[in-house]
Order: structure tokens, then sequence, then C-alpha cells
């Protein structure tokens, strides 16, 4: 039972940040599982219950969800082969994760954030998009204020050029434009994370933006977004 994060969660960031190191690692591994992973874990499995009524498909396994505290450091110019913080991810089962919609939740050092996103390359999402906002502006008015409703922000790379139909309106511009899109929770402080609580908080912010979810879900022609090779 998820009783929230473990207090030595932020000090074993912090000591693997300073030695960043396999050497490092090796000798406090056991010290990773038990203050970080595994309420990590424990708190995906109590979120994941309370969204699965939501959203009955979605993968929710635990390490299935989490990111790797292993750093991919081939294409990097920073070698550290750990990560000083981590995340979760809520997708849909059995897809792809590159151009799928998301909810995460991560934690670091300095930092808490949680949201949904439709991050990386996925023009041909974004474009379905444009043209769902130009034709049925409507739709996408009723579920704007629920960004706010959320207490979240709305972020992601922008189009500069990009011609705006006169269908848009002024309120739905900004989303139009976007070649990536996240909303993310403002406000957020690193003491909510030691109480069981956090949960409930979070899930009230997904709960609010499964509109969003079920929006960019419905975004993908067939085949775009791939199942996961066996």
């Amino acid at each position: 039972m998820f009783q929230g994060f473990d207090r030595e969660m932020i000090p074993f960031f912090l000591d693997l940040r300073f030695h960043n190191s396999k050497a490092f690692m090796d000798e406090n591994r056991q010290r990773y599982y038990t203050h970080v992973r595994d309420p990590f874990y424990a708190f995906i499995t109590a979120l994941g219950e309370r969204l699965l009524p939501l959203i009955p498909d979605l993968e929710i396994r635990p390490n299935k969800c989490l990111s790797r505290i292993n750093r991919d450091t081939r294409f990097s110019r920073d070698k550290s082969p750990y990560r000083d913080h981590l995340w979760c991810a809520f997708r849909q089962s059995g897809v792809q994760k590159e151009g799928a919609p998301f909810y995460w939740f991560e934690i670091g050092p300095e930092h808490l954030s949680y949201g949904l996103g439709l991050w990386g390359e996925n023009r041909e999402a974004m474009d379905v998009l444009r043209r769902r906002i130009a034709a049925f502006p409507d739709e996408i008015l009723r579920i704007l204020p629920r960004i706010g409703e959320a207490g979240c922000l709305m972020a992601g790379r922008e189009w500069k050029k990009l011609p705006v139909p006169e269908t848009v309106p002024p309120q739905a511009r900004d989303l139009y434009l976007k070649k990536d899109i996240y909303f993310e929770k403002i406000g957020t402080s690193l003491s909510w994370i030691y109480s069981p609580k956090i949960v409930d908080r979070v899930y009230e912010t997904f709960a609010l933006l499964l509109p969003f979810y079920k929006l960019f879900r419905g975004l993908a022609p067939d085949g775009l977004i791939q199942t996961e090779k066996e």
C-alpha cells in the first residue's frame, strides 16, 4: 500500500548526482530499490487502479510505466550513466511510446511535475487535430476550460508561419499552432510527495484532463500509432 514517497528519495538523487558512477550505483543499489523504485512502484499501482475505471486499456504495470534509472548516453555529450530523477508514464497498453498520448508524473531533487502530453514527432496526429479544431471549434471550446480547472499550463513547440483559418476561435489559436503539446500542473510542491494524498492530487488533475486524453487518442489514423513489437 502506498504511504507516500520515502524521505530518503531526494537525498539518494542528490548523492547519485554527485557520485554518478557504476561503482556508486553498485554499492547503493539496494538503497535505490528501497527508497526510490519500490515507493514509485507502489505509487504507480495506487494511481493506476484509480485510473483504470476511466481508461480500461491503460498500461499500469509498474515495470512498464517507470522510467529507467540508467541513461542512454550513446548520442549525448553528457556521459553520466544514471539519472538524478525518475518519472512514470501511463499510456494505452500495447502501443509504442513514440507518438502516443500519455499522462506523466516526475520527481527530481528540485522539482515535481505531472500532466498530459503528446510529445515527439507526430505531425500526422497534430494535423488531424488542426483540422478538427477548424471544423468543430465548439467542441474544442467546451473542453479548453479543463486546462485551467486542472491548474495546468499549455506548452509545446509552435509553428511560426502556419496560417490559421478564420474558423479557429482566438481561444484555440495556441492549441492550433502546436507542433507538440503538453499540459503541465503548476504550483506544485515537493512536500506533497511524502503524503499518500499525492495520489488524490494527481488523479484529480488527470481526471480533469481526460477529455483531452480521449481527443488525442482519437487523432491517429489507423496504423499511425503502432502496436509494440513482440
